[in-house]
Parts: C-alpha cells; structure tokens; sequence
C-alpha cells in the first residue's frame, strides 16, 4: 500500500481490493459446498431482472409402427410458469484516509477481510435456502415445495419426492431408487442416477462413512460398498443447512444428474470507491454489489428427507 495514498483514489481500491477478493474467493474445505458448487447448484448467467422459466413435459415413449402406418405423433407441452427474481446484495465500508496515510494497514485489513467472508456467507445463506426450506417454503412451479409428496405433474398424476427415514445405508439405497424410478412430467421413468448426497454439518461424518468405506459401513460383512465403488456419491455440506442456521440436523437430499436447482447470476461481485475528497468527514467508501437469484424449477432429480424416523 501507498502512504500517499490522496495521490490516486484507485491505489487505494487496488490495496483493498487485494485483501478483499482473496478472502471471498478463498478456497474451502473438501466437503464444504458453496453457492458455486456445481455438485448441488446449476451455474447459469442471466442479462435480465428475472428469470421466467416454465416446466417441459415430454411427448412420452416411442410407439411401434407398422409398414406404411403413419409415424405415431407425440405432444409436448409447457406450463406452470415461475419467475425468479434477482436479489442485490451490498455493503459499504468506511475507510479513514488518515489509516491510510498513517500506515495503519492491520486495522484495514481486519475490517476488509470481515467485509469479504460475511459477503461469502451471505451469498451462501441465500443460496443453500431452496435446500433449507425444501420440506416448508422453496416451491417449485407446480406450487408444492421442493421436497413433496403430492408433486402434481403436467400429465395430471402425482409425483411423491419425499422420504421421512433418518440418513442410513439403508435409507440411502431407498433414495436411490426412488430417484432412478422417478416419473417425469410426461410419466415416464426419469432413470436419474444419484450424483450428490446433501447433508448438515451433524451428518458428515456419517454421509462420508456411508458413502466412501472401501466396503459397507457399519457392518461385519465384507461386501462391496455399492456406494463408492458404482455409484461415485459425491458428499456435500453446509453449515447453512443445519438447524443453527434455522435448518435441520436430520435432513438430508439425494440430487441427480438432471436436477432443476439454478443459481443464476445476474452481476459477480463487482467492488468500487469513492474518494475521500468528496466526503464531509474524509473517508473513503469502499462498496461492495453482487446480484444473483437461486431457485428450484422442478422436482425432477431431487430425493429427500426430513429424517425423523
């Protein structure tokens, strides 16, 4: 950083921006997923305000054709039509010239890096409340939450997407075959294969044992673990998903390859000043802006549980 920094207003954003990126891009943990986790976010960019997405069915399987028979015609349809509107998100940071000019980088940097990781955190609340309020306020387009057991679909039949078992070998394998046995909305088998295993911090450790043992977890038996060696379940937590976060402790999500869980983002995080010369108490403004949405369209690709049995 420049002493001088009343020389050029864009030294000074240049030394805060060194601070702040490196903290809100920072690397994390493994099993830590965040808002750019593709394992559990669809990552999509929009140039709009809002995103109006509708739900595709499909006109159904092949028919079988007779010589000179016309070719059987199928009907696709859209509807159910839901908007999801971008959300900005910013914050401000007073930044004393004097600091500056008086050297005084540690108190700088302190409040900078703060700035940074609640910036990340709250990009990370946002995005993991469509997990979060899955069983209670995350609605998909059909107007049932995420996570449900009367899904009803354009084909006018009812889809359940719901467990209520406590995270288990057994339970997993359950959702796996819910998952691979889903009706789409044109009532055919989905054939979604399990991608992502979804869990609170509290069940970590549990998801990771279930998941990656070299044979079954918990078990006298020396079979093979299904888990890891076919299926290649990817874990993945946050702590915004648990129950200090106004979550649950108990519940848990299986997401295929085909799921409908979109962060779109409409602005990355885009950082500014303004200099001190036009303020009455000569502080820099440091701002910070990002603008994104998160939202599910469809229950397609989603299995989960509450875990309370």
């Amino acid at each position: 950083m420049n002493n001088n920094s009343a020389l050029n207003p864009n030294i000074v954003k240049t030394a805060l921006d060194k601070v702040f990126f490196p903290v809100f891009n920072g690397d994390m943990h493994p099993g830590l997923v965040t808002a750019e986790s593709s394992a559990v976010f669809m990552q999509e960019t929009t140039d709009k305000a809002a995103e109006i997405a509708e739900i595709f069915k499909g006109s159904g399987l092949w028919d079988s054709r007779a010589e000179e028979q016309d070719v059987p015609q199928g009907q696709f349809q859209v509807g159910n039509t839901k908007t999801f509107t971008v959300t900005n998100f910013a914050k401000s940071l007073d930044v004393s010239k004097n600091l500056f000019d008086d050297d005084q980088f540690n108190v700088i940097n302190k409040a900078v890096t703060d700035m940074a990781r609640k910036g990340r955190m709250t990009r990370d609340k946002n995005a993991f409340a469509v997990y979060r309020n899955a069983f209670t306020t995350a609605l998909t387009a059909d107007g049932a939450t995420l996570v449900s057991d009367s899904h009803t679909t354009l084909g006018g039949f009812t889809v359940d997407n719901k467990m209520t078992a406590a995270l288990s070998e057994s339970s997993l394998n359950d959702a796996i075959v819910m998952l691979v046995e889903q009706l789409s909305q044109d009532g055919v088998i989905s054939g979604s294969m399990p991608k992502t295993l979804v869990v609170p911090p509290k069940l970590f450790k549990l998801a990771c044992e279930i998941t990656e043992s070299e044979l079954r977890s918990g078990t006298g038996n020396n079979d093979e673990n299904v888990y890891s060696t076919k299926y290649n379940i990817e874990v993945a937590m946050s702590p915004w998903l648990g129950a200090a976060a106004g979550g649950s402790d108990t519940a848990w999500f299986l997401i295929g390859d085909n799921h409908t869980i979109t962060r779109w983002v409409r602005q990355d995080m885009k950082t500014d000043i303004v200099d001190y010369k036009y303020q009455r108490n000569n502080n820099y403004i440091y701002k910070g802006e990002y603008r994104e949405v998160v939202g599910a369209m469809d229950y397609v690709g989603v299995v989960g549980s509450d875990g309370t049995v």
